[in-house]
């Protein structure tokens, strides 16, 4: 005998329906960050099959991650209804201003970065350079003896240890 079904409440229903079209703008909002990612990073082939299959993946567990929390895991006519509209919905009403803002946010990123590395070489620059100019004043006495230093530890001419080849 199988077990009764239990029975979800309409207005139960309903929330869950309305939580549901909120993962699928969720959803829709990671696949907006993953374009917009490409954009700035413009990936060649390979990579773009890999970033693809890493972008579904991730997908596929956010989803999965969703409806465990929401919905006990359970898949129903109007669980991929929901999740279906909530993504179409964020396209249409979100996605052009999102995907604006997220742009904006990645030039202001990459400019920060910019001004960060020069600082970071300017700094480098400003201390490395002193500290070789005083290595070079301080090594500069041994100079003549890196000329023998060196035929010391490689003897002999072109033709090896021994001296020249004889042919």
């Amino acid at each position: 005998m199988a077990a009764p079904l239990s029975m979800i409440p309409v207005l139960d229903q309903w929330r869950l329906f309305l939580a549901l079209a909120g993962a699928g703008m969720i959803l829709a909002f990671t696949y907006d960050c993953y374009r917009v990612g490409r954009y700035f990073w413009r990936p060649r082939y390979l990579t773009t099959l890999a970033g693809d299959a890493l972008f579904w993946l991730v997908f596929t567990l956010l989803a999965f991650t969703l409806l465990m929390l929401l919905n006990w895991g359970e898949v129903r006519a109007y669980t991929l209804l929901a999740l279906g509209l909530g993504a179409v919905f964020y396209g249409l009403f979100c996605s052009q201003g999102t995907r604006r803002g997220l742009y904006a946010g990645g030039r202001l990123l990459g400019t920060v970065l910019v001004s960060c590395r020069r600082l970071l070489k300017g700094t480098v620059l400003v201390i490395l350079l002193p500290g070789r100019l005083v290595f070079n004043f301080l090594t500069l006495p041994f100079k003549p003896w890196g000329f023998l230093w060196r035929r010391w530890r490689r003897p002999g001419g072109p033709g090896g240890p021994g001296g020249p080849v004889d042919i």
